[in-house]
């Protein structure tokens, strides 16, 4: 994936926050069976942590694929690129959940339960796995809650793809009809008005929709942190409310979550560390369905800890194990001029 003004920005860093905001909003949900401990919705009622950390996820998604295909729009090339991001981390993570963690957790007649024709057809299509139940008895008995996004995030990629091939890219108020449609039919959906298609579907794609607006009219926007400042301030207000919670999520807070991924201080040298948090992501729930499998009474704060601490040793693993080396196939694709 290619990276704006060079390697050098906030791009790592802040899909590693949102990937650890996810940790922060799952463990006191799983341990409780409800929201009544998850911080962002005790403050605002309408939006959890990781709502708001899938959002951004797509946000920058949005970003960086509109890029994508605007500096080398070939479909073999776009297609494959995607491709090796996104399966063979989420194989590897759905094998590990399926063969490893579902048979320890799961029945004692698992395997005489598994369809294999199922499983294989979940991974096809990037779903949780379809196994047998995992976790009986405790909230949330799944592996795998968190894989449910990814089928969306492609689903995103296959769409900017068609707007490409369509021409709906050069000319960019085409991409923003999209955005300015999903926001629309989102706000009519929370307000009661009526009952429009899917509002998790709309909302997917209306953060991958204005991440790809913010690629297309970058030049045409004044990039100010005192903008992004006030910008995130007003959405602080915005998010005490339904209707206009995500839509402001996408809009004010993506202004200012793309001004700092391009031009704000490099955190901690994040531009240089491995991209850990498509890993984090894809093992701290299963990871934190297995601490409170043992400890079920286990301090909030020491769970999130052990559950962070150890969703970076899997990150770390499956980068290096996993998504590096099929990344690295990319260099073997046929180079030719955007």
């Amino acid at each position: 994936m290619s990276h704006p003004h060079g390697r050098s920005n906030n791009f790592n860093a802040l899909r590693f926050l949102f990937a650890s905001l996810v940790i922060l909003s799952h463990a006191p949900e799983l341990q409780d069976g409800d929201r009544s401990r998850e911080v962002l919705t005790q403050i605002f009622g309408t939006i959890s942590f990781g709502e708001m950390a899938v959002q951004c996820f797509l946000l920058i998604s949005g970003y960086l694929i509109v890029k994508s295909w605007q500096e080398r729009p070939q479909v073999a090339v776009f297609l494959t690129h995607r491709i090796l991001r996104i399966y063979p981390g989420f194989v590897a993570a759905s094998l590990v959940c399926a063969l490893l963690i579902a048979p320890v957790f799961g029945a004692s007649d698992y395997w005489a339960q598994f369809k294999m024709g199922d499983y294989l057809k979940s991974l096809l299509f990037l779903k949780q796995p379809a196994i047998p139940e995992v976790f009986a008895g405790s909230h949330y008995a799944a592996v795998n809650g968190s894989m449910w996004s990814i089928s969306y995030e492609f689903k995103c990629y296959f769409i900017a793809l068609v707007f490409g091939l369509l021409g709906g890219l050069k000319k960019r108020n085409v991409w923003l009809a999209l955005a300015i449609f999903c926001t629309v039919v989102h706000v009519i959906n929370r307000s009661g008005w009526a009952n429009l298609p899917s509002d998790l579907t709309i909302r997917l794609l209306m953060a991958f929709a204005y991440g790809g607006c913010f690629y297309l009219y970058e030049n045409a926007l004044p990039w100010r942190s005192s903008l992004a400042g006030w910008g995130l301030l007003l959405m602080a207000v915005l998010l005490f409310f339904p209707m206009t919670a995500q839509p402001a999520l996408c809009l004010l807070g993506g202004y200012a979550i793309l001004h700092f991924a391009k031009s704000g201080p490099t955190v901690l040298g994040f531009h240089r560390w491995p991209d850990i948090s498509y890993g984090v992501y894809l093992y701290a729930w299963p990871l934190n369905k297995i601490w409170l499998w043992y400890f079920p009474e286990m301090n909030l704060a020491a769970l999130v800890l052990l559950v962070f601490c150890s969703s970076v040793l899997a990150g770390l693993l499956s980068w290096y194990a996993v998504e590096k080396p099929c990344l690295k196939l990319k260099a073997l694709l046929p180079r030719s001029p955007a």
